[in-house]
């Protein structure tokens, strides 16, 4: 009985585990069909779209063709919003590279100001996409309601972002997690920290 059990364990956790490799080849795939620069984006919504749908236990018949689906249905909405955070990206940098060349002429206000900005960057970067896959809105409200939740959900957001960081860390300890896990599980611990929050926000609007 008790071999039988732990029979059924193992094979549960080998799903989960192949589950999830699965997962990141198709968002390693996804990207390179859209050669990087077009496909990161929307392979990234289409995998937080079905880690979404593990977190929430909706059924799965099929990872491919719901990774498919999402992936054509967010492809415009997701480039644009990744184009506009590649725009952001630059601007940034090209301020940090004018701080550190004009370090000694620029206030110290400047300076915390700029990390200000990168810290609201940052928060961006974080909900942006969980809030893409879970509600239907423009691309401005998208941005906006990113910045609000991040900054009203602070526990969460820092959560989030430390979760990130250390499957990031271990990525570069171990390269082959890139390939086979790092992206499905950074998806699936975002997925189930977000859902949290939109359940309440969700639940605190109905009442």
């Amino acid at each position: 009985m008790f071999g039988q059990q732990l029979v059924g364990s193992l094979d549960r956790i080998l799903k989960i585990i192949l589950q999830v490799v699965w997962l990141n080849f198709l968002w390693v795939l996804f990207t390179l069909i859209g050669v990087v620069v077009a496909g990161v984006f929307p392979a990234t919504a289409a995998t937080m779209s079905v880690a979404r749908k593990w977190v929430q236990k909706e059924e799965v018949v099929s990872v491919f063709q719901t990774f498919k689906q999402a992936y054509k249905r967010e492809f415009a909405k997701a480039n644009m919003i990744g184009f506009i955070l590649s725009i952001m990206a630059v601007i940034l940098y090209l301020n940090y590279v004018a701080l550190v060349h004009l370090a000694a002429q620029i206030p110290i206000f400047v300076v915390i100001a700029y990390y200000f900005v990168l810290f609201l960057y940052g928060i961006l970067v974080l909900w942006i996409f969980p809030l893409l896959t879970h509600y239907q809105s423009t691309i401005k409200q998208y941005f906006k309601n990113a910045l609000i939740i991040g900054l009203r959900k602070m526990p969460t957001t820092i959560t989030i972002g430390l979760s990130i960081f250390i499957l990031l860390y271990m990525s570069l300890s171990l390269p082959t997690m890139l390939l086979f896990c790092t992206m499905s599980l950074i998806c699936l611990v975002i997925a189930y920290l977000s859902i949290n929050v939109f359940v309440k926000i969700d639940n605190d609007e109905a009442n």
